[in-house]
């Protein structure tokens, strides 16, 4: 693939990134106790622009991530897929759960790979850890389910900075190629 479509695809990357977080946030003030068709699809639309914002993050920090990056990559894609995935239990466990489980482990990974590169604003990478931290808080722990909430606001935020940061500087991950 040439520069010029790397580049493109990573700042359609970023933009996904920007989508998905602005509706991340939207979605975590919409009351949940009574899901509908049109809360599935929203979060089944939130859940494919995160999918593409990973890869568009991923391809613009890439190679500086180092293992931390890529490995987290691998979890946030993974984790994102089972969470897009039909809802419900396999074998007893709760797919939902662990999706979101695996992908605040890549979000962890990725921060850590992110923070090593520094393409990223050093808060974006912080928040992807608040974002984990306060998910799983508000998954163990009886009476903080009002975490989840902040776990959307930061996750969408975080995803808000990354991607303007990706569609803004994609050109300056492309490869360079020798002048002749």
């Amino acid at each position: 693939m040439d520069a010029l479509n790397s580049v493109a695809l990573i700042r359609w990357g970023g933009l996904a990134a920007i989508l998905a977080g602005a509706l991340r946030v939207a979605v975590s003030f919409w009351p949940s106790s009574d899901p509908n068709v049109a809360l599935e699809l929203l979060y089944l639309y939130i859940d494919l622009l995160i999918l593409f914002g990973i890869l568009g993050v991923y391809g613009f920090i890439g190679e500086q991530s180092g293992v931390a990056g890529f490995l987290g990559f691998l979890l946030a894609v993974a984790g994102t897929a089972i969470v897009t995935g039909p809802d419900g239990e396999l074998r007893g466990v709760d797919m939902y759960a662990a999706g979101s489980a695996v992908l605040a482990m890549g979000l962890v990974f990725l921060a850590v790979g992110s923070w090593r590169s520094a393409r990223l604003p050093h808060w974006v990478p912080v928040l992807w850890v608040l974002t984990a931290a306060s998910g799983f808080l508000g998954a163990a722990v009886e009476g903080l389910e009002g975490l989840f909430v902040v776990s959307g606001v930061a996750f969408g935020v975080s995803f808000i900075g990354a991607g303007v940061r990706v569609w803004s500087e994609a050109d300056r991950s492309a490869p360079q190629t020798p002048s002749p």
